[in-house]
């Protein structure tokens, strides 16, 4: 009771004590045969190192507060030594949630050296009601490594009815070999978004995207054979140049570009995907 009276005396021109914001950063290094050479976990961010079945080890990343807002940060670092291989991927989707100020920021550092392996296969992102976030990935190659990554976003819950009216997102990919810049990605939306999301050259009809990136040495050498294999019950298409290989996709729903992904990400890594994707 004294402390509740302390409250109602309170003058009302009190300072607001303003929403604590989540840090989050998690490090995990690889070596040979899946010998773990580096691991840090701060604040929200954690990481979780699975046993698996195949020859890939997996570090499975984890943000503790079920979600990013506005201030929040958080970091994911990943590397692959010399000669060796691993899988990175999330918990569950990550889901962005209304900012009541600021926005918040998703660092993702990847780092293979050569003749390493790495896959970045991350759950979805799902796009809330004036959530405001900006994230970075940037992929550092050395000589003939190999990466294989995904990113996919899912505007809106259509099993809710939710419609983006209003939003902020920018997303920015670097991928560099030998410490040359080889691809540059960026998607913004940003603003009033009803127009955008209703114009015929844009995101009309259209509530989950994805992006696969293969980079290799090989990745031409994989063009043919997986235009033979895309799926038809998605919009998608395949590219290559520079030793890239690029595949878009995009559906009025999630659930048929996921079947997509899981399919084409199997057969281009020759193995199934992590267990969390089939949760």
């Amino acid at each position: 009771m004294q402390q509740l009276r302390h409250l109602a005396d309170s003058p009302p021109d009190s300072p607001i004590v303003p929403h604590q914001r989540a840090r989050g950063l998690a490090r995990v290094g690889f070596g040979p045969e899946g010998r773990l050479t580096a691991l840090r976990q701060q604040g929200s961010g954690k990481v979780m190192l699975p046993r698996t079945h195949g020859a890939m080890p997996e570090a499975v990343f984890v943000n503790t507060c079920g979600g990013v807002t506005g201030g929040d940060r958080f970091r994911w670092e990943l590397s692959v030594g010399q000669g060796a291989s691993a899988t990175g991927t999330t918990q569950a989707a990550e889901r962005l949630y209304r900012a009541s100020g600021g926005r918040g920021r998703i660092e993702t550092v990847l780092t293979a050296a050569a003749g390493a392996t790495l896959h970045w296969l991350p759950m979805e992102t799902i796009l809330f009601e004036r959530c405001a976030v900006d994230r970075r990935i940037e992929i550092d190659l050395s000589g003939d490594a190999t990466f294989l990554g995904v990113e996919a976003l899912v505007l809106g819950r259509a099993a809710m009815g939710e419609t983006l009216t209003h939003a902020h997102f920018a997303d920015h990919w670097r991928i560099r070999r030998d410490g040359k810049l080889v691809q540059a990605e960026a998607f913004r939306l940003s603003g009033d978004l009803r127009e955008v999301l209703s114009g015929p050259a844009t995101l009309r009809d259209i509530r989950a995207v994805a992006t696969i990136i293969l980079s290799a040495p090989d990745a031409a050498d994989r063009l043919e054979p997986l235009r033979t294999r895309l799926p038809q019950t998605v919009t998608c298409g395949a590219s290559t140049w520079n030793g890239q290989l690029i595949v878009r996709l995009h559906a009025a729903d999630y659930r048929p570009l996921k079947a997509a992904l899981i399919e084409i990400l199997t057969w281009l890594r020759g193995a199934p995907l992590p267990r969390v994707w089939n949760m």
